[in-house]
């Protein structure tokens, strides 16, 4: 599906932005469809799973999450939480 391919690939694209213009302290780094943050207490590994059509994040805190893309957005297959706030709420509460 190359819809899929096309969205994760900007999904990670503005995540990689969201954290190096909020976090000035991590380290990103987005190669071919993964993208690792390095924060000063972790690292985190964001990667699109193809066969699945999941966006997977492994968070040094809270464990793995997998989002899938349901009316215009990412959300968390387990608790249907979106992507950003997923994050946003990871940052603030484990991260700084």
């Amino acid at each position: 599906m190359n819809d899929f391919h096309t969205l994760s690939n900007q999904t990670l694209e503005e995540v990689a932005d969201f954290f190096e213009s909020s976090w000035p302290n991590a380290d990103v780094d987005l190669i071919d469809g993964t993208l690792t943050i390095s924060v000063p207490n972790g690292q985190y590994v964001i990667n699109k799973h193809g066969v699945t059509h999941q966006i997977w994040v492994a968070s040094p805190f809270t464990g793995a999450h997998h989002f899938h893309y349901k009316d215009q957005t990412w959300v968390c297959t387990r608790t249907a939480k979106p992507l950003k706030d997923f994050l946003s709420t990871e940052l603030r509460d484990y991260a700084s």
